[in-house]
Order: C-alpha cells, then structure tokens, then sequence
C-alpha cells in the first residue's frame, strides 16, 4: 500500500470541492434532528461555491494538503493562517486556523490523519504562529481526543437551544 500526503495540485480542484461535500455530509449526519430544517442541498450548494472559491483563492496564507492511497485521493487538510479579530479578548494578530480535516471511510486507521495534522502544523510553525486554533463539533468526541493528545486544550464551549 502506497501512501502520500501532499500540496494541492490544480487539477485537485473537483477532488477538493467533493471531499468538502463529503466532510459536510459526515458532519450533517452526526448532527441532531432539531437543526435539520433547513435545505441541505442548498447547504451543500453554497459548501461548493465555498471550496471551490477557497482553492480558487488559495495563496501563502492556505495550505491544502492531499492524502492519497495507492494514488486515489482520499482525503485533505485545510490551514489558514489569519488575522484575528482586534476586539478578541483572548489574543489579537496572525494566528493559525486548523479549517478543515477529513479523510474517507476507507482511509481511516492508517495514520493518515495524523500526518495531515503533522503537515499542517509543520506549515504554521514555519510561518511563524505561536497559535493555532481549530474547533470540534461536541458530538466528535473522536477528533476532540486526537487534538487533545497533540496538546490542543479546551478553551470556549459554544451552546444553543432550539426553540
């Protein structure tokens, strides 16, 4: 089995849109009934337009890596590197964005995502961030776990109530 993590290549464009989608569908189905209501092929729609612009877009402040078994993509990583708010009371300036990661059913277990989140962490300390953050839905108690064991710590808890 042949396995390689690498820099997006133009012609990644359909393969990085659809993994996109796909990382949409894997989250939409862990999420609860009640934020459900809306039109999810209108989600997926704009979910396109997004990624399709992000690697449209793409410049020294993103970073999207491939993940590739046997040389079928099967997965990416997403980092950015932005400018936080100036009226964040918990810290101002450059900082890096863990965006996205995802990786295919089949393609799970390899270490692959490790290497994505290796990879991009690697890119942000050579761009010079001393802080990253990235967020975990609260039912993904798995991802919480992998960011936890690579020092990530806890720092905001979002809540809502549907009514």
């Amino acid at each position: 089995m042949s396995v390689l993590i690498r820099q997006v290549r133009e012609n990644d464009k359909n393969d990085f849109i659809e993994l996109s989608v796909k990382l949409s569908r894997f989250n939409r189905k862990h999420h609860g009934d009640s934020c459900k209501t809306d039109d999810f092929q209108n989600v997926l729609e704009v979910i396109r337009e997004k990624a399709e612009q992000t690697f449209l877009q793409r410049n020294d402040d993103i970073l999207i890596l491939m993940a590739e078994v046997d040389g079928n993509v099967c997965g990416y990583a997403l980092g950015r590197i932005i400018n936080e708010e100036p009226w964040v009371d918990n810290g101002t300036g450059r900082i890096g964005l863990f965006d996205e990661l995802y990786l295919d059913k089949s393609a799970r277990g390899l270490g692959l995502g490790q290497k994505l989140f290796n990879e991009v962490m690697s890119w942000m300390k050579q761009k010079g961030m001393n802080r990253v953050k990235l967020h975990a839905y609260s039912w993904n108690t798995h991802a919480q776990k992998i960011y936890k064991q690579n020092g990530f710590s806890e720092y905001a808890v979002s809540f809502e109530k549907f009514i």
